[in-house]
């Protein structure tokens, strides 16, 4: 079927139409005949009639609208006088149906925001919903049935279009018919051209689709990199950046499949675009180590204003040109932040600032230009709105400057996360190495069995928390048949805390002096200024006549047959220069027990969050030392145990008596 629109006139009765256009009353609006030369389908595109405001006589088929104004029905009505306007309109134009043809169906063109089509005066369907509750979709072409009793003769169907816009859109889009390609036929074949269209609408999708496929699996990445390393925090504002844009474009998609309402759509976007961007600031800030500035807090506010400008928006209390004037601002202080940042940082020598510092920029550059261009439209400083976008191909799907940009800046960020990754993974490996050595050493230094100590019975345990602990000890016989004990713990853990370890047994054991007080002060004055953290440190020298002498740097007092001994307790070893240590005598004699140990006895922590404290020590101070060791692990092992225990024997041991 061909619309009968007069294309093949001659030229003075063309001229003749043009004349009498210019004066709307004396025309209808434009029939679209079924019946004309048998065709199957015939374009609704043309001539409809139009009229601003609301009546529901406006439906009856009868209804006179030979004063409306004639619209045409492939454009919005912003582009035909009626710009800026909102809230209801009506169009109306006729359908002739061929004799005997039942199976009759309209295939609308994508129309804004919310409409209602009636036939001869009765509603057929409702796409959206009308007010008070009124709310747009998205515009998509409509298939409509058109009911209608077999006759032997032509006749005409009066259709009616009663549209509802959104306010929130009649600013810089206009309502009504967006484009054409509105039909009316056989209801098959226009079923058949609408699957058609759905399908062209699907690949027209392809830049969004490769865009949430490449986000998505980009984000999931991020994330599986954050739990293998989940002190690294960069990966996981990364993995929200890109699962928050991967959501964004799988949405629109959605949307232009699925009817959605606006102020859902909007809102859903607005805030995804909020997520995005404070995880995008997060994960620079925590990549490239940036200080909390006052650009940076500026930038975090500029994010969460562009979100709540929309709330402005829907309560009415900003029109839409000013608020994306307003964003457009917003962005320019985003932009100005991370130019800032990443410009610092690449001529500090961070490699990757300078690797993200182009594609950054340019993905940041174009929100504001983009925004700012709308808001010209919006404010009426220019006549249309021209996209910064620049399509680099339309075939098979149009692909923009926009989507190479995003896809570049993720590549980037892609690049820096692996490579972050790998130099990681490379650098644990070093340290792994560098702490298998030391734990060799530490095995050395810390025998893990004691020496022979003719005349005492001595008992040693130790279990670090990790590969390589920080605490120590050491027993030194006296060629006098005395027994030197020292047992210390180091403020850390690692390799630095070995390292500190090795630098003290190195220290004690060159050290000719035995008298506790002076050991300590030796070892003192070698670890003052060497060190980050301190040390604490128990020394205490036993005689064969049973005489214990003890001197305490910050450690835990020693107990004897399970009774804490009371001693002076001077620093811990590294925090001042000169330190000095009194010395406090005990008198051992046979048979007593003497027990060392470390802070991570008594501060072993169940799960219950108890520690195991003093009191459970000292009532376990009198077990073997395997023992005690065992109980604190099984409660809870935080810290490294060590626990050392001496039995004095018969002479030339100790006295049997105590003095």
């Amino acid at each position: 079927m061909r619309l009968r629109n007069g294309f093949r006139l001659p030229l003075l009765f063309a001229c003749l139409l043009f004349l009498l256009s210019l004066s709307p009353g004396r025309l209808r609006a434009q029939t679209f005949n079924a019946q004309t030369e048998r065709e199957n389908i015939t374009s609704l595109d043309g001539l409809w009639r139009f009229h601003a405001g609301d009546n529901p006589a406006w439906a009856d088929p009868n209804f006179d609208d030979s004063q409306w104004p004639l619209l045409r029905s492939d454009e919005n009505w912003a582009t035909q006088g009626y710009k800026g306007y909102s809230g209801f309109a009506w169009y109306r134009f006729q359908v002739v149906v061929p004799p005997g043809e039942r199976d009759l169906s309209l295939l609308l063109p994508p129309i804004l925001t919310s409409y209602q089509v009636f036939a001869d005066g009765k509603l057929v369907k409702t796409v959206g919903r009308m007010p008070p509750d009124g709310t747009g979709i998205p515009p998509r072409p409509v298939l409509l049935p058109l009911q209608s009793a077999a006759s032997q003769s032509p006749r005409s169907i009066e259709i009616a279009l009663r549209v509802w816009h959104w306010p929130g859109w009649s600013s810089y889009h206009g309502g009504g018919p967006q484009a054409g390609g509105g039909l009316v036929g056989q209801s098959f074949l226009l079923q058949k051209q609408t699957e058609l269209s759905h399908d062209s609408r699907l690949l027209s999708n392809g830049g969004d689709y490769t865009l949430a496929l490449v986000e998505g699996i980009a984000g999931l990445l991020g994330l599986l990199l954050f739990l293998i390393r989940r002190t690294e925090w960069e990966y996981l504002w990364f993995a929200g950046n890109a699962l928050s844009n991967a959501t964004t474009f799988a949405f629109f998609i959605f949307c232009r499949l699925v009817p959605v309402a606006l102020i859902t759509r909007d809102w859903v976007d607005n805030f995804l675009n909020l997520a995005s961007a404070l995880f995008f600031i997060a994960f620079l800030v925590t990549l490239l180590r940036a200080r909390r500035t006052v650009m940076l807090y500026l930038a975090t506010a500029a994010s969460l204003g562009i979100f709540l400008g929309y709330f402005l928006l829907q309560s009415g209390l900003i029109y839409v040109g000013l608020l994306n004037l307003t964003d457009a601002i917003l962005y320019v202080v985003i932009l100005a932040w991370a130019a800032d940042l990443l410009i610092r940082k690449s001529r500090m020598g961070f490699p990757d600032a300078r690797l993200l510092l182009v594609p950054v920029l340019l993905a940041l550059t174009l929100n504001p230009i983009e925004t700012a261009l709308y808001a010209g439209y919006q404010l009426g400083w220019q006549k249309s709105i021209t996209s910064p976008y620049l399509d680099l191909f339309t075939r098979p799907f149009t692909f923009t400057g926009d989507d190479a940009v995003e896809i570049l800046f993720l590549l980037a960020m892609l690049a820096i996360l692996i490579n972050r990754f790998a130099r990681t993974r490379r650098e644990e490996q070093r340290l792994v190495g560098e702490l298998e050595a030391a734990r060799s050493m530490q095995s050395l230094l810390v025998p893990a069995t004691p020496p022979v100590t003719p005349g005492f019975t001595v008992e040693s345990v130790y279990l670090p928390a990790s590969e390589v602990g920080g605490d120590f000890f050491q027993i030194l016989p006296g060629e006098d048949g005395s027994l030197l004990i020292v047992v210390g713990d180091v403020s850390g853990k690692g390799l630095k805390a070995a390292m500190t370890v090795s630098a003290i047994i190195g220290a004690l054991r060159d050290y000719p002096t035995r008298r506790p007080a002076d050991i300590l002060a030796h070892l003192n004055r070698v670890l003052y200024g060497q060190i980050g953290g301190f040390v604490t440190c128990c020394a205490a020298l036993l005689t064969t006549e049973g005489k214990l002498t003890i001197a305490n740097a910050g450690h835990l007092a020693p107990y004897r047959n399970g009774e804490e001994l009371a001693v002076d307790s001077g620093l811990p070893l590294g925090i001042v220069a000169e330190g000095s240590y009194g010395e406090t005598d005990y008198p051992l004699a046979a048979g007593e027990l003497l027990t060392f140990m470390s802070d991570g006895v008594v501060e072993a922590r169940n799960t219950k969050g108890e520690l195991y404290g003093f009191e459970r020590t000292q009532q376990v101070s009198s077990r073997p030392a395997a023992s005690i060791a065992e109980t604190a692990k099984q409660f809870g092992q935080e810290d490294d145990i060590t626990v050392v225990s001496i039995q004095c024997g018969p002479p030339p041991g100790c006295s049997h008596e105590r003095r």
